[in-house]
Order: C-alpha cells, then structure tokens, then sequence
C-alpha cells in the first residue's frame, strides 16, 4: 500500500518513539525500502520533519492567471444559465386576481405558455449540461445551441378542436413564425461564423 510522503511524515514521530503499531511501521518501513534517500534523510538527528514534505510545485504566473479566467467563465456560463431557467420556469406561475378568480397570466393566451415552456425546458437542460463541464463552453457552441432552439420553435403545436395546430404558423397572424425562422437563421450565420473563427486559431 503506497501513502503520499506527506503521511509518511505524519507517522515517523511515532515509529521512531516505538509507539507505532506493527502494520504503521511496516508502511513506514516499505516507504523506506522503496525511498533510501528519504530514509537516511529521517534517520539523520537535527532538522524538523517539515523539510521532509513535498513541496508544491509552483504555478506560473500566466498559466495561474489562465486557470482562474476559465473557472471565472465557466462559473458564469453556469450561474446565466441557471437563472435563465429559473426566471423562465417562474413566469409560467405569474397570475393575477380578477373577479375573485386566479387568472394565470402566461396561459390566458396558451402561445405565450408554450413559448416560456419551451424557454424553461431549453434553459434546464443547457444548465445540466454546462454544470457538468469543467472547461468553459465554446462561443460557437452556445449559439449551435440558441439556434437549434429558434429553429424547433416554429415546430411548437398545440391541439384545437381535435387537431394539431401550429402555435406560431396559424391561420389568424402566421408573422410570428417567420420572423422566428428568419431569427434561427440569423443565429445559423452566427454559429457558422464563431465555428470558422475558432478553426482560425
């Protein structure tokens, strides 16, 4: 069983009073087998046991600075999203009181429901996505993201009278639906171009 050096420290006052149980001493007796240096250096009189440690290994300057911007990015890249999801999951509960009744604001109008639904959902599960990165998320994939969102809205239906209508290509103002397709591929553009950008570097 092989124990970091620093354990190995932690043990010799011990094994060297006599104190020691037989299986610490024996550890501390294989870390002397496999590091001969080690142990003449403990065995020699004077000096304290804290010159015996390993030393950690000094961060360069620029690579320290790297390392905290990419945990910065990546904690911001969680906590947007994970307000994102939170705000949007919340708006579906909005209501308001009229005429003694609870008149839930969001789905009076159940385009506007299934838009902040869809909102939710998406946030929640680019949020479980990005918590479980360590590494900060592309530019180009966020917006591979976004715009695979805008371009399922369109898609959105909801049933009336028996059949499946679409939410934002209805009969009565079919705008909405296209000025989200033409967003999605605004977006498409986008992604296409942070893509080409990141393969320049």
């Amino acid at each position: 069983m092989k124990l970091d050096r620093d354990v190995i420290v932690d043990l010799l006052p011990a094994y060297f009073s006599g104190e020691a149980s037989a299986s610490t001493r024996a550890l501390v007796e294989e870390h002397f087998r496999e590091n001969p240096e080690f142990e003449k250096f403990a065995r020699s009189a004077g000096g304290p046991l804290e010159v015996l440690r390993v030393p950690p290994a000094a961060m360069d300057p620029a690579k320290e600075k790297l390392a905290l911007e990419r945990a910065r990015l990546v904690t911001e890249t969680r906590s947007s999203f994970l307000g994102l999801a939170v705000i949007s999951t919340l708006m579906l509960f909005l209501f308001r009181i009229q005429n003694g009744k609870i008149i839930w604001i969001m789905w009076s109008e159940s385009t506007r429901g299934l838009l902040f639904a869809a909102m939710a959902i998406f946030f929640w599960i680019f949020f479980l996505y990005v918590r479980r990165r360590k590494d900060p998320l592309p530019s180009h994939t966020k917006f591979l993201w976004i715009a695979t969102f805008y371009s399922l809205l369109p898609f959105l239906f909801k049933i009336k009278n028996h059949q499946i209508v679409s939410v934002f290509f209805n009969n009565d103002d079919p705008s909405a639906g296209f000025i989200l397709g033409f967003f999605a591929i605004a977006l498409w553009g986008v992604y296409f171009f942070q893509r080409w950008k990141a393969r320049q570097r």
